[in-house]
């Protein structure tokens, strides 16, 4: 009898052990499940806080954005436009460098004429032509070129600062100015130019150019090369450059545009030694 209980119940063992193991084994999956979806859960929320940082963030761009625009067609609104009368001024400049044919390095020669303004040269006493006893008029020696002047002393301190090379150049140049030998004057400031473009000499190479073909009265090559001065923007030319183009406008007869320039001079320069100049030619044109 104990052997047929023996007999019948190691099944029993056996599938209650497997039972157990099985039950076992079904609640370590559960908890890898539960453990996995803890996980995702707290995957999602940091999601979720990710997602509203951005959209924090994005709105914020959003409202910077439309401030900016906002800014910008405010100041479009209020900016003045550009007037007709200075765009027909700088289209008419612009026809002029067309027009300009001639290289600026090879000028065109011209007659002597008086020197610039700018460059004041003492008149030579000539005396009256010799009159023979017989009435007839004796030969008179030609009157012995104007002497070369120094340079003014702002230059000469603005110049000191350059290398002895620069300096030689750019006196050769200025002395062939003062003594009326322009073409020669305007290729050496041109060369003074070419060799020291960052010198602060040489806005006032431009100037003497633009000078030259003033007091040779090509006065359409004046305009150019005095507009060429307001390129440097750090340079002192300007008012000066400004002046002497209205007052080359006024030679050719647009008297329109040479009120334009007077009164960008006023505009830009108020405190300029030439403003006062510039006021005075405007009331003679007539505002």
């Amino acid at each position: 009898m104990y052997m047929a209980l023996t007999k019948h119940a190691t099944p029993l063992l056996i599938l209650t052990a497997l039972l157990w193991l099985s039950g076992c084994a079904t609640q370590a999956d559960i908890q890898a499940e539960q453990r996995m979806r803890d996980s995702m859960r707290s995957q999602l929320a940091d999601s979720r806080a990710t997602s509203e940082v951005l959209r924090s963030e994005l709105a914020k761009v959003r409202g910077e954005m439309e401030e900016l625009r906002h800014r910008v067609d405010r100041a479009a609104k209020t900016r003045p436009a550009v007037s007709p009368q200075v765009r027909a001024l700088e289209d008419r400049i612009a026809t002029l460098e067309r027009q300009a044919t001639v290289p600026r390095e090879a000028p065109r020669p011209s007659a002597a004429a008086p020197i610039p303004s700018a460059v004041p040269s003492p008149k030579p006493n000539v005396a009256p032509p010799a009159v023979s006893p017989e009435g007839q008029m004796a030969a008179v020696a030609p009157p012995p070129p104007p002497p070369a002047l120094a340079l003014p002393s702002e230059d000469e301190l603005t110049l000191a600062k350059e290398s002895f090379e620069a300096q030689e150049e750019y006196r050769a140049a200025w002395q062939a100015l003062s003594g009326q030998r322009y073409n020669e004057a305007i290729q050496q400031f041109r060369t003074f130019q070419r060799k020291n473009p960052t010198s602060e000499m040489a806005d006032d190479a431009q100037y003497w150019i633009g000078e030259s073909y003033f007091t040779r009265r090509d006065y359409n090559r004046a305009i150019l090369e005095l507009n060429d001065v307001l390129k440097y923007r750090k340079g002192d030319k300007a008012p000066a450059a400004l002046l002497r183009q209205a007052e080359a406008f006024d030679e050719i007869g647009d008297k329109t545009d040479a009120r334009l320039i007077l009164q960008k001079l006023l505009n830009d320069y108020p405190n300029s030694r030439e403003a006062k100049d510039a006021r005075e030619q405007l009331q003679s044109l007539g505002r």
